[in-house]
């Protein structure tokens, strides 16, 4: 004869308990950590629905000339190319009934917030490792190789060898050099030089000084200060007032490597040339799943992100990497 038993219910109680504040906390936290994201800030960020999106060169842009009686139009075509691939991160949390039972929601909000403040991290680990490793064909996040660095032209965002399918010449993004007053006019003027993909004047305007938390003082002392640095020749620093100065956290020196990188930037068009695409419908950049099993007596919380980010074009940088 069977024993009969009754499900009372107890561990469907935890998690109705639980799910909800959790999830709201989890939330609340990743918001409140990638609230001061450089996202926004360096990326034109876009939903897709594709299973990849691809960076082409467009050239063939026309010039203006004189009117002649007709139009003279640019003969528009594709140039370099390159296929970025959506990437999905994921990662969960698991709790047991006896965990949920026994634990006190200080704790439980402790392992979420920890767990929301990874997905952030990850997010913002991917958008800086295009500008750390900018000079290399890919770097890694979490064990994962991600080639994003490589633009249109098949080369890194920073190469001193840049082509372009409508330009016989290579060009030179990418210096070598401490971040001083000087090496910072040396970057101003190489960008000055640049050429478009046609061969023309590119003519890029820097604006913005990128630098880690490391080169945050040397950056705000050789930009903000009304005089020259470290110099008794104090006239005016032309440098205060036309430049800012971006400091991000997650912007480092390589592996590898004792110098640390700074980048000078054309803010306009390189956020027109930088783009972060989200393939998650809505407006939210993840997902959270929620999957319960009786048998086990287990309850997940999973979180999901699907991104994918590159540069298009490499004009809107100069970057220094020192070794």
């Amino acid at each position: 004869m069977g024993v009969a038993t009754q499900d009372t219910g107890h561990f469907n109680a935890l998690v109705g308990r639980w799910e909800y504040p959790l999830r709201e906390y989890w939330v609340d936290k990743y918001v409140d950590e990638i609230k001061n994201s450089f996202i926004p800030f360096l990326y034109t960020e876009e939903k897709t629905d594709r299973a990849y999106e691809s960076i082409t060169e467009l050239v063939g842009t026309p010039e203006f000339t004189k009117w002649e009686g007709e139009y003279t139009a640019g003969n528009e075509k594709e140039g370099n190319s390159k296929i970025w691939t959506p990437f999905i991160w994921q990662s969960a949390m698991k709790y047991d009934r006896f965990l949920l039972d026994n634990a006190t929601e200080s704790v439980l909000k402790t392992r979420q917030e920890k767990f929301a403040y990874a997905a952030a991290r990850v997010k913002e680990a991917c958008a800086a490792g295009l500008f750390t490793y900018a000079d290399q064909t890919s770097f890694s996040v979490n064990g994962e190789n991600l080639n994003w660095t490589l633009t249109a032209d098949g080369l890194p965002l920073a190469s001193n060898a840049h082509t372009s399918a409508n330009y016989s010449g290579t060009q030179d993004n990418l210096l070598a050099l401490e971040l001083s007053e000087e090496n910072l006019e040396t970057a101003c003027q190489a960008m000055f030089e640049f050429k478009d993909e046609n061969g023309n004047g590119a003519n890029m305007a820097p604006d913005t000084l990128l630098v880690p938390l490391s080169l945050r003082k040397k950056a705000l002392e050789i930009v903000g200060s009304t005089g020259k640095v470290d110099t008794g020749d104090n006239n005016v620093n032309i440098y205060d007032g036309s430049l800012q100065v971006a400091v991000w956290k997650h912007y480092g020196k390589q592996v590898g490597k004792t110098g640390l990188p700074w980048c000078v930037i054309d803010s306009k068009q390189a956020k027109m040339a930088t783009k972060w695409f989200n393939r998650l419908p809505g407006s939210d950049d993840y997902e959270l799943k929620s999957f319960k099993d009786d048998n086990t007596e287990t309850w997940t919380m999973a979180a999901l992100m699907w991104f994918t980010a590159g540069m298009y074009d490499w004009r809107g940088y100069c970057f220094s990497i020192p070794a």
